[in-house]
C-alpha cells in the first residue's frame, strides 16, 4: 500500500515521508543504510531526521560507536492528526470572520455533481453549532427505491454529535423514509395541491440557501444573511399552516 499520499495530507514532506516507511520497514539504522535503502544523500537525510525526531515518530540511540534511527509507532500519527484538528478547532471561528461577506452583496457559487451536492449538504453540518436548526423542501421523486443518500459517512457522525433539529416539508412518498421524531419535524404537501415531485430540494441554514435539483445534480448556494431570514420566514409560515392543516 503506498501511504505517502496520507503522510503528505498531514504535513510530512514526500522525503520525510519514504524515510519515516523506511524505518518502518528497517529499524533499527544508521544514516548510511537509510542513504543505501532509499537512495538519499546523506546531507538530506541529516537535515529531515531532527524533523521526524521533533514530531516523536523517530528515536535515536548508540550502539558502539554507531547511531541508529527507530520509527516509532505509527500511533504516534493519531496523535498528531488529532492535534491539528484541535488547532484548526481553535482558529476556526477567527478564519470565518475573515470570511464572512461585509457587505449585502449574496455570495452566490454554483455546483455540479454528486460530490458537489455531498459538499452542500456537509456544509450544513461544518457551519452550524450544537443544537441548531435546519429548514428543508425535499420534493424527491417518487421510485421503487429509497432515495438516494449525499452524506458522508464523516457527515453523519458529526450530524449526530451536534444533536441538529430538521425542519422538513415534503411529499408524502419521501414522508415514509423521514418520519417526525425528536430531533426532526415533518409536514407534506397534500396531494390535492400538488404531488410535489420536482425532483429539487431546498435548505436554509445559518445565513445559507442552497437549491439542488437531483435531476441534473445540479446547485446554487447563496450566502447573504437578508435572503436566509426572508427565506426561513416563508418556510416557517407554510410549515405552520400545514402543521394545522394535518392536525384537523
Amino acid at each position: 500500500m503506498n501511504y505517502i499520499p496520507f503522510l503528505r495530507r498531514i504535513w510530512l514532506t514526500e522525503i520525510e515521508s519514504k524515510i519515516y516507511i523506511n524505518l518502518l520497514e528497517n529499524w533499527p539504522s544508521s544514516i548510511a543504510e537509510i542513504a543505501k535503502t532509499t537512495g538519499f544523500h546523506r546531507q538530506m537525510i541529516y537535515r529531515v531526521l531532527p524533523v521526524l525526531m521533533e514530531s516523536k515518530l523517530l528515536s535515536t540511540s548508540i550502539v558502539g560507536k554507531r547511531r541508529l534511527y527507530t520509527a516509532e509507532s505509527p500511533t504516534h500519527l493519531k496523535a498528531i492528526v488529532d492535534k491539528l484538528s484541535d488547532d484548526f478547532d481553535s482558529i476556526l471561528p477567527s478564519m470565518e470572520e475573515l470570511y464572512t461577506p461585509r457587505t449585502d452583496q449574496p455570495l452566490i457559487k454554483y455546483y455540479s455533481g454528486a460530490k458537489g451536492i455531498t459538499f452542500l449538504f456537509d456544509d450544513v453540518i461544518r457551519t452550524l453549532k450544537k443544537w441548531d436548526i435546519f429548514y428543508r423542501y425535499s420534493a424527491r421523486k417518487a421510485s421503487d427505491d429509497s432515495p438516494k443518500n449525499y452524506f458522508s459517512d464523516a457527515t453523519w457522525a458529526m450530524r449526530e454529535k451536534k444533536q441538529l433539529e430538521r425542519i422538513l416539508i415534503t411529499n408524502e412518498w419521501l414522508s415514509k423514509y423521514k418520519k417526525s421524531r425528536l430531533d426532526r419535524e415533518v409536514v407534506t404537501i397534500p396531494k390535492d395541491f400538488d404531488l410535489f415531485e420536482d425532483n429539487i430540494s431546498k435548505v436554509i441554514y445559518g445565513t445559507k440557501v442552497w437549491v439542488v435539483d437531483y435531476n441534473s445534480e445540479n446547485a446554487f448556494i447563496i450566502d447573504n444573511e437578508k435572503y436566509a431570514n426572508f427565506e426561513r420566514k416563508v418556510f416557517q409560515l407554510l410549515f405552520k399552516y400545514l402543521s394545522k392543516d394535518q392536525q384537523q
